[in-house]
């Protein structure tokens, strides 16, 4: 099996090399795509200093967003299976290696699956700060498979894509880490690509397209790629911008979401843009409030209120949040006492339940 590993950069000269390496350092057929985005950095020379066959460059002229990149790295994938993998970013030893044995036992239904995995938590040194997991909200309904765990090699948990999409939309979050998530080049030519309207989390509605066509999805819970955190990747981007362009993405969402896919997941328009304003205004509000971040939760309940004025008024939690603002010290004081056991037990990590549903924390 041929795996295409796509590379957007943009001037991440510093790690393009040790992310490339560590593609084709892996235990399996792989062909290397990195599309530069016009990078005034040393991104460039490193790319072509591996001197790898296996490994092959574009060069925009002109940058084209994160969002317009990433297709651009993946137009010329010729492998079975597709990974997008961020140029910070790293395949663990042996990462593909399971993906390709979970394919093999699959057969001809690994086609229409899309798989992923845990990852670690590197900083920007390389050292591992820790690790996620799954989002125990959205992989409530997975189940253990001791078969396909056996021959994997590691735990496998699998659950019915069009399930996982109903949560994801209801959280209105992505069920996946970038970096892990492999499918068949078939799907990703269902769904025509990623498409360049998202400003920050292009990922996210392309995750979305792909759970509405595929059948089942497989989540290796071992650690097999490596996110990256420091002062300059995708968060720490989204933190500098105040959570504004997040915002903007998740409010068009709501009138921009395909019907096919909220027909996939059993869902309406109304439904997605209640889930907006009870987890991007409300939600997100109230952990801005208990980090002492409250001039944030202010920006995103006016950003709720100007979106969506009638489902404003009529959100218990919205109202939950007026009133912590409302408290100055003290509400800040009190959000962090009702989130600290909400917080904890989703930061806790492990699995409860084998060949039943199982609950995971992320």
């Amino acid at each position: 099996m041929k795996f295409s590993i796509c590379i957007p950069n943009y001037n991440y000269g510093r790690y393009i090399g040790e992310t490339i390496r560590s593609a084709l350092d892996q235990a399996a057929e792989v062909e290397v795509l990195v599309s530069d985005n016009a990078s005034t950095d040393e991104s460039v020379a490193v790319i072509e200093g591996i001197g790898d066959a296996r490994v092959r460059l574009r060069r925009n002229r002109w940058n084209v967003g994160f969002a317009g990149n990433l297709d651009r790295a993946c137009a010329d994938a010729t492998g079975e299976r597709m990974i997008l993998l961020s140029s910070d970013d790293l395949a663990d030893s042996g990462a593909l290696a399971a993906y390709e044995r979970l394919a093999r036992e699959l057969g001809s239904a690994s086609e229409r699956a899309v798989f992923c995995s845990a990852t670690h938590v590197i900083d920007g040194t390389g050292r591992v700060t820790g690790a996620q997991r799954l989002d125990a909200r959205l992989w409530a309904d997975a189940v253990e498979d001791e078969e396909l765990s056996k021959a994997v090699g590691e735990r496998v948990l699998r659950v019915p894509a069009r399930t996982l999409l109903a949560r994801a939309l209801a959280h209105m979050r992505n069920p996946f880490c970038f970096a892990t998530t492999c499918y068949s080049r078939a799907l990703y030519e269902a769904v025509e690509g990623y498409g360049g309207g998202a400003l920050i989390n292009p990922d996210k509605a392309f995750a979305w397209k792909l759970l509405s066509v595929a059948d089942e999805v497989f989540h290796i819970y071992a650690p097999l790629f490596s996110y990256r955190v420091h002062d300059a990747n995708q968060t720490a981007q989204q933190r500098q911008s105040g959570a504004l362009k997040h915002l903007i993405d998740q409010y068009r969402a709501t009138f921009d979401t395909a019907p096919d896919v909220l027909l996939a997941a059993g869902m309406s328009r109304d439904d997605l843009a209640r889930a907006f304003v009870e987890h991007d205004v409300a939600l997100r509000g109230l952990v801005a409030v208990a980090e002492d971040e409250r001039y944030l939760a202010r920006r995103q309940l006016n950003f709720g209120r100007a979106a969506y004025p009638a489902l404003i008024r009529r959100s218990r939690r919205v109202w939950m949040l007026r009133i912590a603002l409302a408290l100055g010290p003290l509400g800040s004081r009190i959000a962090r006492w009702r989130l600290k056991s909400a917080l904890a037990s989703y930061r806790a990590g492990g699995v409860i339940g084998t060949g039943s549903a199982v609950l995971a924390h992320g």
